[in-house]
């Protein structure tokens, strides 16, 4: 049998340490010891290599599986996944729902960090018309729906997602696009008890106003204007988080 080589593969002093092999596994794809689409070493090879057992290493393996790093391929073993995944960023995104009361608060102040880090690279990349063509295309569709009286908040929702995606996708990055659809997805619910509350405060130009003011600043000259556009967005989601705090007791 072919003797298996390479740095990460040094015996691990501490035995039965799955966070090491994670550490060691992650380690070796991240310097490019081991590349996106490459075969590891069988489980009874990394353990003997490790100095571990072969049920510690099966668990590390099944842990980056788990977390969207590696594959298993039946039959043929297991390899480096040669793509992103948002099993990356899940078991992140839930530890924060999991351990945090104000998890809402803090997922939704990430994804206008976020807003403000894409339209920041936007802005000095510059869009290309296709793209321009896109949000206009997205945008007038909502404000369509808007003007026919209609109020569905999942259709709503639906369309003003699609307008902030557009603008993710523009990056061209893999990991953001990814982390992006991962916030939207876990922040869907308090988005529509946001656009509820916008409803309730006869304030459907906002949809509008919104979007159309994040377009114009992004094709402007002042990223200061952007970043102001950016949080005068984010007003109603800030009230509805007071308005849920004042029912819920908590503290103003």
């Amino acid at each position: 049998m072919r003797e298996v080589t390479g740095e990460y593969l040094a015996p691990i002093q501490a035995k039965s340490v799955v966070d090491r092999v994670v550490s060691r596994l992650t380690s070796a794809i991240m310097s490019g010891e081991l590349k996106p689409g490459m075969k590891i070493p069988t489980e009874s090879d990394l353990g003997k290599s490790f100095g571990v057992g072969r049920n510690t290493v099966r668990e590390a393996v099944r842990t980056l599986v788990a977390y969207g790093i590696l594959e298993v391929r039946r039959a043929d073993g297991t390899y480096v996944c040669d793509g992103f995944s948002p099993n990356i960023l899940n078991p992140m995104l839930y530890g924060i729902i999991l351990q945090k009361e104000s998890a809402h608060h803090e997922l939704v102040d990430l994804r206008k960090l976020l807003d403000n880090g894409i339209l920041q690279q936007l802005f000095y990349t510059k869009l290309p018309q296709e793209t321009w063509d896109r949000l206009g295309a997205i945008q007038d569709d909502l404000e369509e729906y808007l003007s026919l009286g209609e109020n569905d908040i999942a259709v709503i929702a639906k369309k003003d997602i699609a307008f902030h995606q557009e603008l993710a996708a523009a990056t061209g990055n893999v990991a953001v696009i990814t982390l992006y659809d991962s916030i939207v997805k876990i922040t869907e619910d308090f988005l529509y008890k946001t656009i509820e509350t916008i409803l309730q405060h006869d304030a459907v130009a906002y949809f509008s106003e919104s979007h159309r003011n994040i377009m114009e600043k992004l094709s402007g000259n002042r990223l200061d204007e952007l970043y102001e556009r950016v949080e005068w967005s984010y007003q109603y989601w800030y009230m509805t988080f007071k308005e849920e705090d004042s029912l819920n007791g908590a503290p103003q």
